[in-house]
């Protein structure tokens, strides 16, 4: 079978990584796979894509522009000597239509992320114009598809809200959240029980500087620890996306506040952080953060689960749904230092956390990340959506390992 998988702008998100799992899994599975992207990021540089044909497309990039990138994407396709079974579209589904009118038979799956037209970016004035636009044609689009496959029930909630006429097309596929520690070749990961205890408490937030992201609450709970004399240690690690100015800003802005804060002792940023280098901050930290609210799926409390760490959230989106509540972390109403550093306060005086801490209440969590967290279960279910689609279809790889 020919697959083709269109996915601009490869950074070292979520979508990427369900993208890398994708390109694996078909390979694996004896198929020919074409990838379709604008961009590889250097992030990807030393990553192997044995059997994947790349195709790239250069454009001067916008990152965000989706529409306009898989337009360009989808016309390359269309003007290829390519003649595809299977096309995996992500973040747009500008392409659809044309791809649609120039192969009829082939079936198109889309993973979708979230509704652009529910997207409120942080960026210029225009750029919110085009935003709301695209926004209006959406629906038109997303019915050119044959499923749609939405990354968490608050995505898919969401998306039936604005496009009710395709309820019937869309499903719930969590991403898979193991991507990297096969990629980094991750021993089984660590009890805290096991492991030499930290001086002082460490929690560790993994997320892109971004503003969405919330990272500055953190900073405020450190300081408000500090303030009431509690010894913590925070480490903040994430990508600094180079070609996205509000990234750098916010770096800089949250260098800025750990110095009028006088956090500079508590709080230390570390930026683009190698995988190896991310896990092993895992095992060294005693809990997680994630703090961006409302976030459509959230990948690093599944990291956390799966490194046996609690995670402290936002109790919205996709979060609220992968988290248990004083099983497997905490969750807060609303983004606020306040309310973070008590939950904190919360973490550092729990001595003990069972399902993640000793080993055979874990399992039952393990079986929980395999079966919907995990890249085996992830394509798992990708099988399933494509089966449906073409009766024929029957992956050669199973029961083989998908690292």
């Amino acid at each position: 079978m020919l697959v083709v998988i269109i996915h601009p702008e490869q950074w070292n998100g979520g979508s990427d990584r369900c993208t890398v799992a994708l390109l694996r899994h078909f390979v694996q599975a004896g198929h020919r796979v074409v990838w379709f992207t604008t961009m590889i990021d250097e992030y990807w540089k030393d990553h192997s894509f044995d059997g994947v044909e790349i195709r790239m497309v250069p454009l001067k990039l916008h990152p965000g522009d989706w529409f306009s990138q898989n337009v360009a994407l989808g016309w390359s396709l269309v003007m290829s000597d390519i003649n595809p079974d299977l096309i995996v579209v992500d973040h747009s589904a500008s392409c659809v239509p044309i791809i649609k009118w120039r192969f009829p038979s082939t079936k198109v799956l889309f993973y979708c992320h979230f509704p652009q037209q529910l997207v409120n970016p942080t960026r210029f004035f225009l750029y919110r114009w085009y935003s709301n636009l695209i926004g209006i044609v959406e629906d038109t689009l997303f019915d050119y598809t044959d499923v749609i496959m939405v990354n968490s029930k608050f995505t898919a909630s969401q998306f039936t809200r604005v496009m009710p006429a395709l309820k019937d097309k869309i499903r719930v596929v969590y991403p898979p959240c193991d991507v990297d520690a096969i990629t980094a070749g991750v021993n089984q990961p660590i009890s805290r029980k096991v492991r030499p205890s930290n001086p002082s408490y460490i929690f560790l937030s993994v997320n892109r500087f971004w503003p969405e992201k919330r990272l500055d609450i953190i900073v405020e709970a450190a300081a408000i620890l500090k303030r009431k004399g509690i010894a913590a240690t925070v480490k903040l690690a994430g990508s600094v996306m180079p070609h996205i100015p509000e990234s750098k800003i916010y770096y800089e802005l949250l260098e800025k506040m750990i110095e009028d804060l006088d956090v500079r002792d508590v709080v230390s940023l570390i930026p683009s952080p190698s995988e190896e280098e991310k896990f092993r901050l895992y095992q060294e930290c005693d809990s997680a953060l994630y703090t961006p609210p409302n976030e459509h799926f959230g990948i690093v409390p599944i990291e956390a689960l799966e490194q046996r760490r609690p995670v402290i959230v936002c109790d919205s989106g996709g979060p609220s749904e992968t988290v248990i509540e004083d099983i497997t972390g905490t969750k807060i109403a609303l983004p606020s230092g306040v309310l973070l550093a008590e939950a904190m306060i919360h973490h550092i005086q729990k001595k003990d956390w069972p399902d993640l801490d000793d080993d055979e209440p874990y399992e039952k969590q393990r079986r929980r990340f395999d079966e919907l967290y995990s890249t085996r279960g992830f394509c798992a279910q990708i099988d399933e959506a494509i089966h449906q689609l073409l009766p024929h279809y029957s992956p050669a790889h199973r029961g083989r390992e998908l690292a």
